[in-house]
């Protein structure tokens, strides 16, 4: 019995081509199954209530109390011996009586409680400066021209001194004296009452001077230190600082430092007054 040719061809084709395929099958790899996703951890909360520190708040001054505010004004000596009147560096009998070191917050000084000596004035000649020991800043506009008090005071000198020529020294309310030299006029006399802003001089050259001019000094308890730290001379405003001075026995240092918030400063009263 004999087959067609083709036929057997066919045939061979279609056994292989199945036996390829259940192969295929056979070696395929499973795919794995989807993995399930892992379940999400719960934050474990402590179950107690937490304590936060105590805050306090900022003591800003109310509308109402910003009408009120006044410079700060400690107590000052004006019943003036004959030295008082008569030398530039004396001491105030008041000053460090509660211990050795005063603190003046010039932040406190209020709008028109102070006021530039000599308004529109240039720097000639800083403190210290090429001079080791110029004890003041010299200032210059023109001859004759009006100088006024810093602060309120009590004009405790007034009168021709040395190399100062004529002189005004002014104690004020704050702590500090201020001294305004080589003036051409006096305006004013010992025992005289200023606010900021009045005429107490006018510019000149008398003393040693080399051109009119104003020799401007701040002290405390006799000892001159930097005007810098009390006014800016570059905007001729009052500095917002804390000056912390301390009494050495013949001497005074002081040093500038940020002025601090007031409920700092009232925190520090109420622990002074507890004491």
């Amino acid at each position: 019995m004999t087959f067609p040719i083709h036929k057997f061809v066919i045939g061979t084709i279609v056994a292989a081509l199945s036996i390829g395929t259940l192969t295929l099958h056979a070696v395929a790899p499973k795919k794995n199954k989807k993995a399930e996703a892992a379940p999400i951890a719960k934050a474990d909360y402590p179950q107690t209530d937490i304590l936060l520190p105590p805050t306090s708040l900022l003591d800003y001054p109310t509308a109402g109390e910003l009408n009120r505010l006044e410079s700060p004004m400690k107590r000052i000596t004006t019943d003036f011996s004959p030295r008082e009147i008569s030398h530039v560096g004396v001491k105030d009998a008041e000053r460090f009586k509660e211990g050795p070191t005063e603190i003046i917050d010039l932040s406190q000084i209020q709008e028109g409680d102070y006021a530039f000596p000599l308004p529109g004035a240039k720097v000639i000649s800083p403190y210290g400066g090429r001079r080791k020991y110029h004890s003041g800043y010299d200032l210059k506009t023109k001859p004759n021209d009006t100088i006024v008090a810093a602060f309120d005071g009590v004009v405790r000198m007034a009168k021709p001194y040395a190399a100062y020529g004529n002189v005004v020294v002014i104690r004020h309310y704050n702590g500090l004296e201020t001294v305004y030299s080589h003036n051409s006029k006096n305006l004013v006399r010992p025992g005289d009452l200023v606010k900021a802003g009045d005429p107490i001089a006018l510019t000149g050259r008398t003393g040693r001077a080399t051109t009119a001019h104003l020799h401007f000094e701040v002290r405390i308890n006799g000892t001159h230190f930097n005007p810098n730290y009390v006014f800016n001379f570059t905007r001729r405003t009052l500095k917002k600082e804390c000056l912390i001075c301390r009494n050495k026995g013949n001497h005074v240092t002081v040093k500038p430092v940020r002025a601090l918030p007031r409920y700092l400063l009232n925190e520090k009263n109420r622990e002074g007054n507890a004491k």
